[in-house]
């Protein structure tokens, strides 16, 4: 009686962690276009390698996950390799969980169920860790099958790498977005981003300079033409109204993801600017999402900007700086002129100034 028992509740461990692992794993999957993206970018930010490799080791790490939570609701290897990975690979996130919340603390979700289920870094490793209380018992309390047959725990981990390569290909970026932009000379410089933020900047010497003056004065020696430079949104040439060149005269380049509130309020508050100021350049959205997301993004946004939709890897590359979209670019034939990141609400000021340099 004793001994069934003790089996009951092995299998309902079991099943319970096989259960989590394949729900992790389909949350990381799913939406297709664009969750296992999200978890490449995290790939990327933790530093374990870039985008030329992180959407493959994404789709490894979820494959993964996704035949040891299959492989545990069978008996093959279970004791030998199914269990003892399953353990190792709920340690190695603890000790990841556990560097996060030492470098940026416990903010943010983790990622472990994607957009699925929010969970802090700390949540995540108690659920780790009671996940392999568990893994413990079932490893102590069963007995090894005294042969093991590889067919069917082989036959699993290909059919979920084929499943994945064909409805989740992975798409390589190697090298496709330049890391440096020329920025114009008559500009602030480096000194771009402190627009966004206040309405000074620090020289190299640690001297404070008022930006409306600095604006004042250099445009007195502004020549009319700039020169025209190759800006990192160069080869984004066809929107959903025609071919651009984003590097002609003067344009506003938006990174926005089309899930994003605060994108959103960006993009009602250019229509508004649009509207109310002549000179006012043309907008181009660098867009991340799906085309089916599109419509509901301009219809809350007032009104709608030529698009295009730019594959995750880029998308997150032309971040650069900036910890999550929006990013808007004011450009005068490449020339930044304002890059605005980091923000909740757009300071429309701050944009104005920037075109009219």
């Amino acid at each position: 009686m004793k001994n069934n028992s003790v089996k009951i509740l092995v299998w309902a461990l079991r099943i319970i962690v096989s259960v989590m692992f394949i729900i992790s794993a389909f949350s990381k999957m799913l939406p297709a276009g664009t969750a296992l993206d999200l978890f490449a970018k995290q790939i990327v930010d933790i530093g374990v390698t870039n985008w030329c490799y992180a959407p493959l080791l994404a789709r490894a790490i979820v494959g993964f996950e996704l035949f040891l939570g299959l492989a545990l609701l069978q008996n093959n290897y279970l004791k030998k390799w199914i269990v003892p990975a399953t353990f190792l690979l709920l340690l190695a996130f603890c000790v990841h969980l556990i560097m996060t919340i030492f470098n940026t603390g416990n903010t943010g979700s983790c990622g472990c169920f994607g957009e699925l289920i929010p969970m802090t870094p700390l949540e995540a490793i108690i659920k780790n860790v009671i996940a392999m209380a568990m893994l413990a018992y079932i490893f102590v309390k069963t007995t090894p099958k005294e042969k093991d047959l590889p067919l069917l725990p082989a036959t699993i981990f290909v059919l979920i790498y084929v499943f994945i390569l064909i409805f989740l290909p992975p798409k390589c970026c190697c090298a496709s977005v330049p890391s440096t932009q020329e920025v114009v000379a008559d500009t602030l410089g480096a000194e771009v981003d402190s627009v966004v933020v206040t309405d000074t900047v620090v020289d190299k010497f640690g001297k404070q300079i008022i930006i409306e003056k600095k604006i004042i004065e250099e445009k007195t020696s502004v020549p009319e033409g700039r020169k025209k430079v190759n800006s990192i949104f160069t080869k984004y040439t066809k929107f959903n109204t025609g071919a651009v060149d984003l590097n002609a005269g003067k344009k506003i380049v938006c990174l926005f993801s089309l899930d994003c509130e605060h994108c959103q309020e960006s993009s009602m508050l250019l229509q508004q600017l649009k509207k109310s100021h002549a000179d006012f350049p043309g907008v181009y959205i660098l867009a991340f999402g799906e085309e089916s997301q599109a419509n509901d993004f301009f219809s809350g946004a007032g009104g709608r900007f030529p698009y295009t939709i730019v594959p995750p890897q880029e998308f997150f590359q032309l971040l650069d700086k900036a910890d999550y979209p929006p990013r808007i670019v004011v450009m005068d034939n490449g020339n930044f002129l304002g890059d605005f990141l980091n923000f909740e609400h757009l300071d429309t000021t701050a944009v104005m100034r920037a075109v009219r340099r």
